[in-house]
């Protein structure tokens, strides 16, 4: 995937979450999905910054696009065709594959009904799923692993809900726990391992004595997190034949979603 793009998962996350309560077109879509597979992943890609959708995918089949574009539209012979009518800037040829194989939808014409002309005001609104409205506390992400659990209780895990990331996004804030990592084969808290030192000792007995649920919470996510990720031993996965990940933040963030 060559995608230039300034801040492209750039102090992002990539928020991925367990779930079975999925509607079918997006399982068929998104999902790598493996026949009777008993449970199913979902990773969402939030990209921060700006990306102009109409030079993204191109209607370069509309004459209005170049009349109106003169300067900034592509090319007619570069664009990748889709369907005749569409097609994908050329940075973007890596995804014909993948929408050719009907892995890849797209949504034309899609956007936010909040006219707010702040794009930090727009985040937020993407990852709380109500705009307009700035008192929402809990992210869309987590509200659909509630609701989900409305359903059918989940066993809660540490890793039902995380983000690879310095810390957890407004996606996934909410009632549901969910944990940050910044690396998976590094994940540790305070230097906690096969001898955990004192100092690790006492952030572990800080959080659990803790008389704030919020924050003893959070700390026994995490500690549980450790513990699963050194039984796991993530380090010790490999690629299936085939499966190249670049060596890009991006690349290697993927990686490691496939190794949890």
């Amino acid at each position: 995937m060559q995608m230039n793009r300034r801040f492209f998962l750039h102090k992002g996350a990539l928020a991925v979450a367990g779930t079975t309560a999925l509607p079918g077109f997006l399982v068929r879509s998104v999902l790598a999905e493996t026949a009777g597979a008993a449970n199913r992943r979902m990773v969402v890609i939030f990209q921060r910054g700006a990306a102009d959708g109409l030079n993204v995918v191109v209607p370069y089949r509309e004459k209005n696009y170049y009349a109106m574009r003169p300067s900034i539209a592509i090319p007619q012979n570069q664009v990748i065709d889709l369907d005749g009518f569409f097609g994908l800037h050329p940075a973007m040829t890596s995804f014909k594959p993948l929408y050719d194989a009907g892995h890849l939808a797209i949504v034309h014409a899609a956007g936010s009904p909040d006219m707010s002309r702040s794009h930090f005001d727009a985040q937020d609104f993407m990852e709380s799923g109500t705009p307009g409205i700035k008192s929402t506390e809990d992210g869309w992400l987590n509200r659909a692993l509630q609701a989900e659990d409305q359903i059918r209780r989940r066993q809660e895990t540490a890793f039902r809900a995380l983000a690879l990331g310095a810390e957890v996004p407004r996606t996934l804030a909410g009632k549901v726990p969910a944990i940050a990592l910044n690396n998976v084969n590094n994940f540790s808290v305070a230097g906690r391992g096969p001898a955990p030192s004192p100092a690790a000792n006492a952030f572990e007995a800080m959080y659990g004595g803790s008389g704030d649920h919020i924050f003893h919470a959070a700390g026994e996510e995490t500690f549980e997190a450790v513990k699963m990720l050194r039984a796991a031993n993530p380090a010790q996965y490999q690629p299936a034949a085939g499966v190249d990940y670049p060596n890009s933040e991006f690349g290697n963030r993927m990686k490691q979603v496939a190794q949890l």
